[in-house]
């Protein structure tokens, strides 16, 4: 029953909201960014957005809508629009804005209308665990991801399987695709300042001159909220007696989970992913596409994955995860095994080879590419 009424919500708004757009006109160079469903200033939009207000075009006018506007005050200083998720003005916002642009599905609430750009540029990389299974799941669920689907005009693609495999094959999007990489990934390709580096492990509380192995398992429907079982002693002995030094491991849930208590330092709620893989000396995930991200440094990921038979029943990937490039473990036994017999030589050549054979369009200018890509939209709608 409430999935019927929360469709029937979704469906009724947009015939509402869709009677007043003859009345409501699109705005040149309003661009409205979203990320994480407006709980976060993150993600890949963040980093276009970033290159946007570095470009600043005159007319340029960029908005973001939270669910917590107050905790984002501070971008207006940085001239940006701060909106509450769900107000008339976030509506406004929404129905007027030449671009919009987020990283997951755009709400089921909205109508899409002519002339507005929607850029998605959802919220992994490389072509690993499936996304969007429709055949799973009931009508009524299966009805309202397509709405959420729906009026999507350009995707992001970090590489050739993510174009064939979730935007063509599980969106099921006959669109344009700008194949530029992930823009949140610039970062750990072109890396940053030693200084930089230093803020942000203060920042997370990374004490200097210890080794940070960060923990991020993947969303699960079950809504999980434990460490898996993960022996964190055992892997700590591990990782010093491997690469030496003194090592801390350190927890990122989820942010669509809901973290219970661990018994690590707990990182879920530093606003940036990938600052924190910045810093991150090792990876350890489950089926998480950070293992992508992570693997363009360079650095190692070992897979955590002590319910892979029951992830693959429920889920499964779209290639065989043992022919993936990273170490892979089902116990905490195999898993110290793993990182005690870690080679990085033939690590690096593995992810050569990996990347090569996904086709990955990584280059460390994707903010550049999708920011101008959405300048060439507003330019063209002037013309």
């Amino acid at each position: 029953m409430a999935e019927v009424i929360r469709l029937l919500i979704a469906l009724a708004s947009r015939a509402f909201l869709r009677c007043l757009l003859p009345f409501i006109r699109i705005r040149p160079g309003r661009v409205l960014f979203q990320s994480y469903r407006e709980k976060q200033y993150s993600c890949n939009p963040k980093y276009i957005s970033e290159e946007l207000q570095r470009l600043r075009p005159k007319g340029l006018e960029v908005a973001w809508s939270f669910r917590e506007p107050e905790k984002f005050s501070y971008l207006e200083k940085q001239g940006v629009r701060v909106l509450r998720a769900g107000s008339f003005k976030a509506v406004l916002y929404a129905l007027s804005a030449q671009v919009v642009c987020v990283n997951t599905y755009y709400k089921p609430t909205l109508p899409r209308r002519k002339g507005q750009m929607q850029m998605r540029t959802w919220h992994g990389g490389g072509a690993y665990k499936r996304v969007a299974l429709m055949e799973k799941m009931t009508p009524l669920k299966r009805l309202s991801l397509r709405l959420q689907l729906s009026g999507a005009t350009v995707y992001l693609s970090s590489s050739k399987a993510f174009t064939q495999q979730t935007i063509r094959g599980s969106f099921g999007f006959t669109g344009e695709v700008l194949e530029c990489g992930m823009p949140r990934n610039d970062l750990l390709i072109n890396g940053e300042s030693q200084e930089r580096i230093r803020e942000i492990r203060k920042a997370a509380g990374i004490p200097e001159g210890v080794h940070l192995a960060l923990y991020a398992p993947t969303y699960r429907d079950q809504l999980k909220t434990d460490m898996h079982a993960l022996d964190v002693d055992a892997l700590t002995r591990a990782l010093e007696e491997r690469f030496h030094g003194k090592w801390l491991v350190a927890y990122r849930g989820h942010v669509f989970v809901r973290t219970g208590k661990v018994n690590v330092p707990d990182l879920s709620a530093y606003p940036d992913m990938q600052q924190l893989l910045l810093i991150a000396d090792a990876l350890i995930t489950d089926y998480s596409s950070s293992m992508w991200d992570m693997s363009l440094s360079g650095k190692p990921v070992f897979l955590y994955c002590p319910d892979l038979d029951e992830y693959i029943s429920s889920r499964d990937f779209y290639t065989d995860i043992h022919t993936w490039p990273y170490p892979l473990a089902q116990s905490n036994e195999a898993l110290c095994a793993k990182v005690r017999a870690f080679d990085e030589t033939e690590y690096k050549e593995a992810l050569r080879r990996h990347h090569e054979a996904l086709g990955s369009f990584e280059t460390g200018q994707a903010s550049r590419a999708a920011a101008q890509r959405i300048l060439d939209e507003i330019d063209r709608a002037k013309s």
